[in-house]
């Protein structure tokens, strides 16, 4: 999937489309998912060799990255993150 990387007040988030397809019909909606922890720490470790890494991903935004489950959070909730393709 194709999605663009954002930093927000909740951390790194990750928007993308989602469309759906159905035999009556067609609809589409954005979609915000956290970003998965290692991406998370990947970015911080980069931070400290490159100046200004955010404004360095704001520059090239769009990402690849899949949908993945991560197990059960405190409240039951599936824990669900975007993790960024690697090339």
């Amino acid at each position: 999937m194709i999605g663009t990387l954002r930093k927000t007040d909740q951390g790194w988030m990750i928007e993308y489309m989602v469309d759906e397809r159905t035999p009556i019909g067609h609809k589409s909606w954005w979609e915000n998912l956290p970003l998965h922890p290692d991406d998370v720490r990947q970015i911080n470790d980069d931070a400290k060799v490159f100046d200004n890494i955010e404004a360095r991903i704001a520059a090239y935004p769009d990402v690849e990255f899949d949908i993945v489950n991560m197990g059960f959070g405190p409240d039951d909730n599936i824990l669900t993150y975007a993790k960024l393709k690697k090339d």
